[in-house]
C-alpha cells in the first residue's frame, strides 16, 4: 500500500513538473510567435478547429504519452550476460533492429525537411540557427530543440528500458512516439503550422532516442548519426591498423554504425518518394510502423538468461 501511494505521489509530482514545462513552452510559443516563423501548412487555405487549438492538442499528446509510458512493465527486460556489443549472442538482432529504427527516424526527419524546412531528429544545426537568428526568427528552431528535450525527459523520468524494444516486447515509449508523429501530421495538414507540429515531431524523436540510448551494450542513437560517422571512421582506422600489426579489433562494431548510418539515409530516400505523392501525410507510414513495433508484433526473441 505504501509503495502504491509513493508511486502515485511520484507520478503526480512528475505530471506537475511536466505541466510546468509545457506551460513555459506555451508561453514561449505565444510570446515569440512571429509571421516569419511560419511555413504554409499543406493543403489548407483557412483555419480549422485543429489549427485553432493546435498547441493544446500537442500538449495533450505529451501528457497522454506521460501516462502511456508509465505502463511499461517493471522490472525491465534483463540484459544478456555479455555486455560488449560485438560479442553478444544477439548482435545480429540488435544490428538489424537498430538499423530499422534509424530508417524510421530518417523517414520522419526527411518529411519534416521536405515539407517544413526543419530537422527534428538531430539538433546541431538547430542550435546554430537558434544562435544566428536570435531575436529574428530563432523560435522555430528553439521549439524543435525543446520538443526533443521534453521527449527525452519523459523517457528518463519513467526509467524506460533500453532492452525492451530489442526483445519484441510491449514498448509504451515507442507507441507514444508513433502517436506523436501521427498527431503532428494531423496538426500540420490541418493548418496548425510548423511552430506547433515540429515540436511534436521532435518530441517523438526525443522519446525514441532516449530509450535506445539506454541499451546495455552501447548507447544506441537511432535519430541522428553524426557520431556514428565518427565511430565508423575510427573503427575502420583501428581495424586497418590491426591488419598491419595484427592486434586490431574486428569489423562488427564499425559495421553496426555503418548500417544505421546507411538506413537513416535510406529513410530520407523513402520520404522523398512518398512525400512527393502524399505530402506531410507520408509520415503516417513510420508512425504506423512505430506503433506496430511497439505492440510487440515484430517477431523478436527474448534475450538469453545469464548462466549461473
Amino acid at each position: 500500500m505504501f509503495r502504491m501511494r509513493s508511486s502515485r505521489r511520484g507520478s503526480f509530482r512528475g505530471l506537475m513538473l511536466l505541466a510546468i514545462c509545457l506551460f513555459a513552452c506555451h508561453e514561449l510559443f505565444v510570446v515569440s510567435t512571429s509571421p516569419t516563423a511560419y511555413v504554409d501548412a499543406a493543403g489548407v487555405d483557412g483555419g480549422s478547429l485543429v489549427a485553432d487549438h493546435g498547441v493544446k492538442i500537442a500538449c495533450l499528446v505529451v501528457v497522454l504519452s506521460f501516462f502511456i509510458i508509465s505502463t511499461e512493465p517493471q522490472p525491465a527486460s534483463p540484459p544478456p550476460a555479455e555486455a560488449v556489443l560485438e560479442k553478444r549472442a544477439d548482435y545480429n538482432k540488435v544490428l538489424i533492429f537498430s538499423a530499422y529504427l534509424a530508417w524510421l527516424s530518417g523517414f520522419v526527419n526527411a518529411v519534416c525537411i521536405l515539407q517544413m524546412g526543419m530537422t527534428v531528429a538531430h539538433h546541431t544545426g538547430n542550435a546554430s540557427h537558434t544562435g544566428r537568428l536570435w531575436g529574428i526568427d530563432a523560435q522555430r528552431f528553439a521549439m524543435s530543440i525543446v520538443g526533443f528535450w521534453v521527449g527525452a525527459a519523459v523517457a528518463g523520468y519513467h526509467k524506460c528500458s533500453g532492452e525492451t524494444l530489442y526483445c519484441g516486447r510491449w514498448s509504451p515509449a515507442l507507441l507514444s512516439s508513433g502517436i506523436a508523429v501521427a498527431v503532428a501530421v494531423i496538426l500540420q495538414h490541418d493548418g496548425a503550422g510548423p511552430l506547433v507540429s515540429v515540436p511534436l515531431f521532435a518530441f517523438s524523436q526525443g522519446l525514441q532516442n532516449a530509450v535506445t540510448r539506454k541499451h546495455s551494450a552501447v548507447p544506441i542513437c537511432t535519430t541522428h548519426v553524426t557520431g556514428y560517422l565518427t565511430d565508423f571512421g575510427s573503427g575502420i582506422g583501428a581495424w586497418a591498423r590491426g591488419m598491419v600489426d595484427g592486434s586490431g579489433p574486428g569489423l562488427r562494431r564499425p559495421m553496426f554504425f555503418a548500417l544505421s548510418f546507411f538506413t537513416f539515409g535510406l529513410g530520407g530516400y523513402a520520404a522523398k518518394k512518398s512525400s512527393d505523392e502524399y505530402g506531410v501525410q507520408a509520415a503516417y507510414i513510420p508512425a504506423a510502423l512505430m506503433m506496430i513495433t511497439a505492440l510487440g508484433l515484430v517477431p523478436m526473441s527474448p534475450p538469453k538468461e545469464a548462466k549461473a
